[in-house]
């Protein structure tokens, strides 16, 4: 799989394959690549230029796709109410939720001490709802429940 970004196979503009970078997260040990990719991919295809986008931004999905890059978070599969985690670039984000459909919590807090575009791209710790969390993967419900989500970042 890492050939076909070493090799340059990987279009960022072929909405299909967008979700590739966050494969690696489903691989024991591999995270990381998720972590490196989402974030040089960040860095080198969309920018504040009139073309800062790669591709057709097909109702947003292009641009969803950095938002949600950005602030640490992806859902890779669709239909499964789930999330794969990268590192965010924010030190802080809040997101508002509909408390109907979302057990009651109206808000969500994304905090990465220290984030940035360049040296603070690895996960070292997460916690969600100020309780540790193992893995690379939430839950919509998880997400939305917790209140917060917590990450701890390197540069390694």
């Amino acid at each position: 799989m890492q050939a076909i970004f070493d090799k340059g196979l990987y279009d960022p503009a072929n909405e299909p394959d967008i979700a590739y970078p966050y494969l690696f997260s489903r691989i024991k040990g591999e995270a990381w690549r998720t972590q490196d990719l989402t974030r040089s991919l960040l860095r080198k295809h969309f920018t504040t230029q009139p073309d800062g986008i790669p591709g057709n931004d097909d109702t947003g999905t292009m641009s969803a796709w950095a938002v949600f890059s950005m602030i640490g978070f992806y859902p890779d599969v669709p239909g499964d109410p789930s999330y794969t985690l990268t590192a965010p670039v924010f030190s802080r984000v809040t997101l508002r939720l509909d408390p109907a459909l979302c057990g009651g919590r109206e808000q969500l807090v994304i905090t990465a001490p220290g984030a940035s575009w360049t040296d603070t791209r690895h996960i070292s710790a997460v916690r969600l709802g100020g309780k540790p969390h193992k893995g690379f993967r939430l839950t919509h419900k998880q997400l939305t429940e917790a209140g917060t989500l917590e990450y701890e970042l390197s540069d390694k």
